[in-house]
């Protein structure tokens, strides 16, 4: 197992890197080319400016037409400890205030890696 994951991150690594050593080679390429028309500034300039601007492009419009977060749901109240709450309360109003405060604790640690439905 250790060795596929081993080979998987060699071949990842390799492809980022030609992909990487890919884009830099044709940006030299086209920046060789528009030398000759706009000068050794304006070739690297437009040569730049064709590799950045795409995913830039991309970026901005994948970051506006992402959807709105919808606001989070109020919590699922349970009735049952509603009650024992209320009745410890009678009693102890004490106890009632510390009892809540580990349901809290209890609930948000029991819910924190659950997604809302």
């Amino acid at each position: 197992m250790f060795a596929r994951l081993t080979a998987k991150a060699i071949l990842a690594a390799a492809a980022i890197a030609m992909a990487f050593f890919g884009i830099g080679l044709l940006g030299m390429a086209l920046a060789a080319a528009l030398v000759a028309m706009l000068g050794t500034v304006g070739g690297y300039a437009v040569a730049g400016a064709v590799f950045l601007v795409p995913p830039l492009l991309w970026a901005v419009v994948t970051y506006v037409s992402r959807p709105r977060r919808q606001p989070a749901a109020a919590p699922v109240n349970n009735e049952l400890t509603r009650v024992l709450l209320a009745a410890v309360a009678k009693e102890t109003p004490w106890l009632a205030i510390v009892v809540t405060g580990l349901a809290a604790a209890a609930n948000m640690f029991l819910n924190r890696n659950k997604s809302p439905k």
